[in-house]
């Protein structure tokens, strides 16, 4: 069925909703060329002063505005679209005088490392104004209800791809999809095994651990009434996986989670019903959350007091790309069309990127796709900086390729609005070049003198500062309760050492590249520093040299002040990034591989001890493993336990209509009235109550994300940022010097004594 077939199965409203969407897109186009006009109309630079001053205190207006709002939307959005203005026309005003007057004047190499910086900007200043764009439209879609005759609701397979995951994650994410709350006629669970497959057994390497692996799947899948899969070859890796069970597949719908993602019971409840209202809706993707901290929120400790990283593209750029019907599959916790998977050949696989790929394809055959911004849905994030880097590393890749083979500008189909939403995208996963040259920019004049940016303190205070603090409030306006100034910063940093060859190498060769799964619930014995901490060591040592450098520079030679000031506060903040990074690879020791939850709300239960007293408790924080309970009577909490006492642990559960599940378990731990427990299940059943008690509840879930979400100033944020950093630079820098007593001492003791003996000795 051809593009323009597809489009005739829109309803009025749709049609509607897309015309106006287009004429959004051509309106702000013309008004970008007009403030780009204005931007570069010749006045006198007292004159630029004062409209820059102008611009700035408007736009501090409209954000204080938008915070008496409370920033509710779609209040804000007549805010939003006035702040893009005033945000492109300083972002115009600034990149037309950078280009006219601050390049050159001293010597080749200056010139050449002046264009160098320049270049960096524009790449930034470039994906800020398609980051405007992408946002100045976000949609806040509500959940379609399903009929009430549940004979009309479709059919839903959900898929389970696996690889290397052991059979723990993979049973909760499992017993997860069990618990969906849908007609079991209409549902059927499957397990796609990438591990186990023909070849992986006969191989002699690995032959004997992949066949145990198959059987103990095969074994899982069985007692819990899942349909087990796999196949002969490893061929494309995930989604090769997919679309060799794709055939196989009854369902209308198809759910694809991962490994270690596990849906809330009323995940389908809440997505299902835009496929009934919408024929062309192929996809509904919802936000990934997770319950464990990334490496860089575990080694700076941010995980409980700022918010998630993720919630950036997850919850707010993805509501973005939705208004231009540009959202797209990100590999997880969605659901898709399974007749339009089929007819582009099921998920793409040309590049390691296959969920972009695909929803990028789907959208230029004329098909809808939808984001809704409710966490249905729970995982596991990478545990180590290494997997951490690899992933992200991974994603960037796959971006660099689609830009290569498929790049969405010239991809038939796609309206213009798409392609550059998809632009905006891909292009995002260059920051590591643009981050190594605004690293090392002020370095080069305060070490050697080279003057990368000519322009005195006054000219940057009447472009250059109104262009910051332009991008600052506008990223607060609609970002700051999600992300803090400076964070984006230190992740960018960690990532970008290892980022930037592999991106090169993707940039010359970018076929040579083959998917890998991204390590999950490893666990960490000790305290350790991997190898990649070495090129964070050399940053810092650049960036500290140059501040003292810098201010010797301010001592002796006052005549260099006027760029000094800037330069030397540039270099302050890089000083602060990088030490942020630095702390980050101190990898924390970790033994646990079962993340606990802290639940918003009281959760009672009843401990039932050995001799058969019962007590009174509420759970204060609980894992797939155990719990840790709190005995509310003082007079029985003082009774104690024993050591590794058996006792049940009751409790109410929703699954399946409310009821009572006891839950055997063991007593780990006993200080004055708080008791560790960790469970000792006796079936699956008892299993799937504590993982519904655990994800099942997206309200819940919503809540437990909402405890990290404030708005903080931006002094806060600095001062956050800057103890964090601290915090993290000392301790890291302690190991090393302690580990390298440590190590020395050891190796005294283990080494032969060489010190020469007297006569008589």
């Amino acid at each position: 069925m051809s593009t323009r077939r597809k489009k005739t199965g829109m309803s009025a409203g749709q049609a509607r909703e897309t015309g106006a969407a287009r004429l959004l897109g051509i309106g702000i186009i013309l008004a970008i060329g007009l403030v780009v006009a204005a931007a570069g109309f010749p006045v006198s630079t007292r004159t630029e002063g004062y409209v820059g001053l102008f611009m700035v205190v408007a736009m501090l207006g409209l954000h204080a505005i938008a915070r008496r709002l409370r920033f509710a939307e779609p209040a804000v959005t007549p805010i939003r679209i006035a702040s893009i203005f005033v945000a492109i026309f300083l972002t115009a005003r600034y990149l037309i005088w950078r280009v006219e007057f601050t390049i050159g004047g001293y010597g080749a190499f200056s010139t050449a490392a002046g264009i160098l910086l320049l270049t960096a900007e524009l790449y930034s200043a470039g994906f800020a104004l398609l980051g405007y764009f992408v946002n100045v439209n976000p949609r806040h879609r509500k959940p379609v209800s399903l009929p009430a005759d549940h004979r009309l609701w479709p059919t839903v397979d959900v898929v389970v791809p696996s690889y290397n995951e052991p059979a723990d994650i993979l049973e909760v994410t499992l017993l997860g999809a069990l618990n969906l709350d849908y007609p079991g006629d209409r549902l059927q669970i499957h397990l796609l095994d990438d591990g186990g497959t023909d070849d992986r057994c006969r191989r002699a390497d690995i032959g004997e651990r992949s066949r145990t692996r198959r059987k103990t799947l095969q074994a899982l899948c069985a007692r819990l009434g899942v349909r087990y899969h796999t196949r002969v070859h490893n061929d494309h890796a995930k989604a090769g996986n997919i679309n060799a069970a794709i055939g196989d597949l009854n369902g209308e719908l198809m759910v694809i989670l991962d490994a270690d993602h596990v849906p809330t019971t009323d995940f389908l409840l809440k997505t299902v019903g835009f496929f009934v209202k919408d024929p062309l809706c192929f996809l509904v993707q919802t936000p990934h959350s997770f319950i464990n901290p990334d490496p860089i929120e575990k080694n700076l400790g941010t995980f409980t007091d700022s918010p998630a990283e993720t919630e950036l593209f997850h919850n707010t750029i993805q509501a973005g790309l939705d208004g231009w019907n540009a959202s797209f599959f990100c590999g997880s916790a969605a659901v898709m069309r399974r007749s339009a998977l089929l007819e582009v050949g099921g998920i793409q696989g040309d590049t390691i990127t296959e969920d972009a790929e695909t929803a990028m394809i789907l959208h230029a055959r004329g098909y809808h796709s939808v984001f809704l911004n409710e966490s249905l849905s729970i995982g596991l994030q990478p545990e180590t900086v290494m997997s951490f880097i690899a992933q992200r590393v991974r994603w960037a890749q796959g971006a660099l390729q689609l830009l290569h083979f498929k790049n969405p500008l010239r991809l038939k189909g796609l309206r213009w609005t798409q392609k550059l939403a998809y632009l905006a995208s891909f292009s995002y996963w260059f920051f590591p070049f643009s981050r190594i040259v605004t690293i090392l920019a002020p370095s080069l004049f305060l070490l050697f003198g080279v003057m990368v940016y000519n322009a005195t303190t006054a000219q940057y205070a009447i472009y250059g500062m109104p262009y910051v603090l332009s991008t600052m409030v506008f990223a607060d306006l609609i970002f700051g309760e999600i992300r803090w100034p400076m964070m984006s910063d230190v992740y960018e940093m960690v990532q970008t050492p290892l980022a930037a060859p592999a991106l090169a190498a993707t940039v010359i060769r970018p076929r040579q590249l083959s998917f890998r799964v991204t390590p999950k619930g490893e666990p960490m014995d000790e305290d350790f520093v991997p190898r990649v901490a070495w090129i964070q060591y050399v940053f810092l040592l650049v960036v500290v040299v140059s501040l003292v450098a810098g201010i010797g520079r301010w001592m002796y030679d006052p005549g260099e002040r006027p760029q000094l000031v800037f330069t030397m506060m540039w270099e302050l903040v890089n000083t602060l990034i990088v030490a942020a990074a630095v702390g980050v690879t101190l990898e924390r020791r970790q033994q646990r591989t079962e993340f606990r939850v802290t639940p918003t709300r009281p959760l009672p239960t009843v401990v039932t001890a050995a001799d058969g007293q019962r007590m009174a408790a509420r759970i204060r924080d609980i894992s797939m493993g155990g719990a840790r309970l709190e005995i509310s009577d003082p007079v029985l909490a003082a009774r104690g336990f024993c050591f590794d006492e058996r006792v049940t642990v009751a409790l109410m559960s929703e699954r399946g209509g409310r009821h009572v599940a006891s839950i055997p378990a063991r007593i780990t731990r006993d200080v004055r009235g708080e008791v560790g427990v960790a469970f000792v299940f006796a079936d699956s059943v008892q299993k799937a109550d504590i993982v519904h008690l655990i994800y099942g509840d997206s309200a819940e879930l919503a809540a437990r994300l909402a405890r990290r979400r404030r708005r903080v100033s931006f002094a806060q944020a600095y001062r956050y940022m800057a103890r964090k950093a601290a915090r993290g630079l000392g301790a890291h820098l302690h190991f090393v010097f302690f580990q390298g007593l440590r190590g020395r001492a050891r190796a005294l003791r283990q080494a032969p004594d060489m010190r020469p003996r007297l006569s008589g000795e």
